[in-house]
């Protein structure tokens, strides 16, 4: 008995270590034997549950929550797994509830008031989560990602030198991370790497300790380190290394999204939209690719007095996966009868409503990807404003492949793939353009850092919004940023990243065609 429980830890501990380096189906693997042995280790099911919220298997997860609470007597872990399972599933307002509740009956609890603060970056309540982090740092709370989160919380705020201060901080506090830690002061655009920053950073990478997703990141950082040198061949060299790492383990599934926009465009050949249920309620969808000037024209939008902004949500995405469940989402946006638009557009209303202390007819959702549900938006809001910015493929495609991103955009990883990405994306959007016509607007990247004035009066008027003087200035607005451009929307729109991949011309050479057809494509939506 003795050997088993001593087998189990053992057990266990490999399964962290997987964890922790991202391999989940040989953690899951390993954990599934613990617990056959050892059904009730609430050590086992916590782990499990770890692993069933990676996957986002909700179900699963609230079994092994279930399972917690009966076997632990722990009450402040079983609710911090509790808020864990509301977190990832988005429900980030009850969350915070959940946790102002539970802090206001049992006093402080760190575990929560740290969590607390994770989640408030997420509901973008920026300055709860700093008072949060604070509060943890008073408190000598002990965990390695806590300067690093204040990091980001200042880099939202637009205050980079305190963002790059948390972030060395995290850096010297030796955490086995560092990647993470260059990687976001790379992230930060307006920070510039020392000489001693560009030193440690290569020794960490010759280090043959160093882990697979740490050694990607600290190569995406010295590739910014050496672009800010004006050294292409050797940025590109890393950021090339870079992606291939991360490409091997986040692989594109090319062949399922070539067949997400087949069957989209096959199944929705016409779209019969009705009279909007509701016609105080304006939403403003912002897409397109990432990286192509979408926070950019968020910002412009949001500071209009009528209009309130929120964050890159994921409501309209869980709609979608939500038919998809219930058999088939491409077939069923036509076949939605009235009740369930009504109930679908209701969820979304009060999801975004949450991020507002009182009712806003304008509201702007900044999801990149809700492109490829333009269908079911006009579906659902047949009065809704979709602005897809588009910026030149070849610009974009660099600016894709330079940025990390933490999840989703499987794509990024390869110029090939970006390609074919970018591909998809036009082609869906040459098809609802066909359907909508003007009711999408596509707005240029480049005719609007030209012509800042002109198109930011035709964005305005678009949105049926009157036009105010502060949308030209709105780089002196206080917003929230929780994007990579954070930096760059806090100054005046400028030209200087129009025809950046000219930097790399020798690297995108084999790809001048392809790119140079996307091209051709992407000027059909201005016709």
């Amino acid at each position: 008995m003795i050997h088993s429980s001593h087998n189990s830890q053992n057990l266990l501990k490999q399964c962290k270590a997987l964890l922790d380096n991202g391999e989940l189906l040989k953690a899951q693997s390993i954990v599934k034997q613990v617990l056959i042995n050892s059904k009730n280790d609430v050590t086992a099911i916590e782990i499990a549950f770890e692993i069933a919220i990676r996957f986002q298997d909700f179900k699963m997860a609230e079994n092994y929550y279930n399972k917690y609470k009966i076997h632990s007597q722990n009450i402040a872990k079983q609710q911090l797994l509790y808020i864990t399972l509301l977190e990832t599933k988005e429900e980030h307002f009850k969350a915070l509830d959940q946790i102002d509740s539970y802090l206001s009956e049992h006093g402080v609890n760190l575990d929560l008031l740290y969590k607390h603060g994770l989640i408030s970056v997420k509901a973008g309540r920026i300055l709860q989560a700093e008072q949060s982090f604070l509060n943890c740092i008073d408190n000598h709370y002990s965990n390695e990602y806590l300067t690093l989160n204040l990091g980001h919380v200042y880099k939202a705020k637009g205050d980079s030198k305190l963002a790059s201060h948390f972030y060395k901080k995290f850096i010297a506090e030796g955490n086995h991370v560092y990647g993470v830690g260059y990687w976001s002061l790379a992230d930060l655009k307006d920070y510039r790497f020392s000489i001693d920053d560009i030193e440690h950073m290569q020794s960490l990478i010759e280090d043959p300790s160093i882990s697979i997703s740490n050694a990607a990141l600290l190569l995406f950082a010295i590739a910014k380190a050496h672009e800010q040198e004006k050294e292409f061949n050797l940025a590109f060299d890393a950021m090339n290394k870079a992606n291939s790492i991360i490409e091997k383990h986040k692989p594109f599934k090319a062949e399922l999204f070539t067949n997400l926009i087949k069957n989209m465009i096959s199944d929705t050949k016409a779209i019969q939209t009705s009279s909007p249920s509701d016609k105080s309620f304006t939403p403003i969808f912002i897409v397109g690719m990432p990286r192509s000037g979408t926070t950019l024209v968020e910002q412009i939008i949001a500071s209009h007095t009528e209009v309130e902004s929120t964050d890159e949500l994921q409501y309209i995405e869980r709609i979608a996966l939500e038919l998809e469940m219930s058999g088939g989402y491409t077939k069923q946006i036509n076949e939605l009868d009235e009740s369930k638009k009504l109930q679908l557009s209701t969820q979304y209303k009060i999801q975004i409503q949450q991020y507002f202390n009182q009712y806003q007819a304008i509201t702007i959702d900044k999801n990149p990807n809700n492109y490829l549900h333009i269908g079911l938006i006009k579906k659902l809001f047949p009065n809704a404003k979709i602005i897809n910015v588009i910026r030149n493929p070849l610009d974009n495609a660099l600016s894709v492949f330079k940025q990390y991103f933490y999840n989703g955009h499987d794509y990024s990883y390869s110029i090939k793939n970006i390609i074919h990405y970018w591909q998809g994306y036009i082609v869906l959007m040459l098809h609802w353009k066909k359907l909508f016509g003007s009711e999408i607007m596509h707005l240029s990247y480049e005719q609007l850092t030209q012509e800042p004035e002109a198109e930011i009066r035709r964005i305005l008027k678009y949105c049926e919004l009157g036009f105010e003087p502060q949308c030209l200035t709105f780089y002196n607005s206080d917003r929230i940023v929780l994007t990579p451009s954070v930096s760059q929307v806090k100054q005046p729109i400028n030209n200087r990243s129009v025809g950046s991949w000219k930097k790399y011309q020798n690297q995108m050479s084999p790809f001048i065609s392809d790119f140079k057809d996307l091209i051709k494509k992407t000027n059909l939506l201005f016709d």
